[in-house]
């Protein structure tokens, strides 16, 4: 004959749905808020994004003017189409930085596929206007004096457009080792003209100049599509870190989903430390994109746009429902302990003592102890029947000190169960359990020390315990 009574009580489905609704909107509550903090960071970010190209044009500027008149004219016609692209991407940033963040990164997908359209027609253009040129050169060159001159010209620009590149674009960013090859070919048009080969040495240039120059136009546009970019993801980690800050205390709900005035959820101990771990993670992600000694890619940008940040927001949403999920089942197995303590007092002459939780932990085993006159005892215990399942397990343990009958226990198990099925409680039937209850679960003192095990790792019950939760 057994004193140990085991008891399935399932979360209701309702109750489930319920609460991970409400739970939904209390990650949500504040986001129109948090918008408008997002709105003006990605306002101010756009505003030095843009300042930084303007400067970067009007160094520009200042070089083209020592270039020869035929490359000058070239250089500032497309000075003139970066400046009309820069102000176009600028007026379709800062519109859409007031859209939701989908419509923002549609549009800026749009955008960027506008840009690479007219990188590409820009290449063509230059390529044209490149090759003008050297018709033009050519025409000129008459006689070996003035092709020595007409060469060294040609060589003295596409080193103006080397050190222009040098001094102002991240080339090593986006096209490394590129700039020693192409210092290379400058080297050699300069050997040609010292050997006086005035027509290698102006073709050798030429070359080198349109490489340059097409070098320069994609580096520009390159370097502007991850500043913007940048700005985006940090905006899109602001956000998520602002949620994070935002849900760390949430409200306490019912199991209809009502709010319990006076009460708060501390997220990150209902969750065993993930929320901490994702807020970690988060700052990572922030102290990554700020890395200007190893700046982002474009690439990796994307990725966190396209699919970390988002991942990061779905974490949040799941782990504010588990952790308000944890403290509800918890709210619940004292509900069902209570309940079993009150209708043992009424089947009985036994009258609570104590109650406790397995190492002092809500998230764990819930304990009642009820005692009789006659120094007999039983111990109640509701615990988790799995991880975030909502179900508990009930056990009733009878501590007799005299003999109770197997009808008499059977009994107490039977009606325990009807009575709670009458309170609305979803109880299977009683299943008896081997062996009788060990001592570690008359002693409360003992059973509420805290466990030596870090929240990552799942609590140690005593074997008894262990046993039931299998089921």
């Amino acid at each position: 004959m057994s004193g140990r009574k085991r008891i399935q009580v399932d979360e209701s489905e309702w109750y489930r749905i319920q609460r991970e609704a409400s739970r939904q909107k209390d990650v949500l509550r504040n986001v129109p808020k948090m918008i408008k903090e997002l709105h003006r960071q990605t306002h101010d970010d756009l505003e030095r994004v843009f300042g930084v190209m303007e400067d970067r044009q009007r160094s520009v500027e200042q070089v083209v003017e020592g270039l020869s008149e035929q490359t000058r004219r070239l250089e500032k016609e497309t000075q003139q189409r970066l400046r009309a692209q820069a102000r176009r991407m600028a007026e379709d940033l800062r519109a859409t930085a007031d859209e939701l963040r989908g419509d923002m990164r549609r549009q800026l997908a749009d955008q960027q596929r506008r840009l690479r359209s007219e990188i590409a027609a820009e290449r063509e253009q230059r390529r044209a206007d490149i090759r003008r040129i050297s018709t033009e050169l050519s025409e000129l060159v008459q006689d070996r004096e003035h092709a020595a001159v007409v060469a060294r010209a040609a060589l003295s620009d596409a080193r103006t457009m080397h050190g222009l590149i040098l001094g102002t674009l991240p080339h090593e960013r986006h096209a490394p080792g590129r700039m020693e090859s192409l210092e290379g070919t400058l080297d050699r048009a300069g050997d040609n003209i010292a050997q006086g080969r005035f027509d290698a040495a102006l073709a050798t240039a030429q070359a080198a100049y349109q490489e340059l120059s097409e070098l320069r136009l994609d580096l520009e546009h390159r370097e502007r599509e991850r500043e913007v970019l940048r700005v985006q993801a940090r905006g899109e980690l602001l956000l998520v870190h602002l949620l994070i800050e935002d849900s760390a205390r949430q409200n306490v709900r019912d199991e209809h989903g009502a709010v319990l005035d006076g009460h708060d959820l501390d997220v990150d101990y209902w969750t065993h430390g993930e929320f901490t771990a994702l807020r970690r993670e988060t700052e990572a992600l922030q102290h990554r994109i700020e890395d200007d000694e190893r700046p982002p890619t474009a690439d990796e940008l994307r990725e966190l746009l396209e699919h970390r940040a988002p991942a990061l927001q779905e974490r949040l949403t799941r782990l504010v429902e588990r952790a308000g999920g944890r403290q509800l089942a918890s709210q619940q197995r004292i509900n069902l302990a209570e309940a079993v303590v009150r209708t043992l007092e009424g089947m009985t002459a036994y009258e609570l003592d104590a109650t406790t939780y397995l190492g002092g932990d809500q998230r764990d085993a819930f304990f009642a102890r009820l005692v009789h006159g006659n120094r007999n005892a039983i111990v109640v215990e509701v615990a988790p029947a799995g991880p975030d399942s909502g179900a508990s397990v009930l056990r009733v343990l009878s501590y007799d000190h005299d003999t109770a009958s197997r009808t008499e226990l059977e009994e107490r198990g039977a009606g325990l169960t009807q009575a709670l099925r009458g309170q609305g409680f979803p109880a299977a039937a009683p299943q008896e359990e081997a062996g009788t209850p060990g001592p570690e679960y008359i002693d409360f003192v003992a059973l509420s020390e805290p466990r030596a095990l870090s929240h990552s790792e799942p609590r140690a019950l005593p074997p008894a315990a262990e046993e039931a939760g299998r089921g």
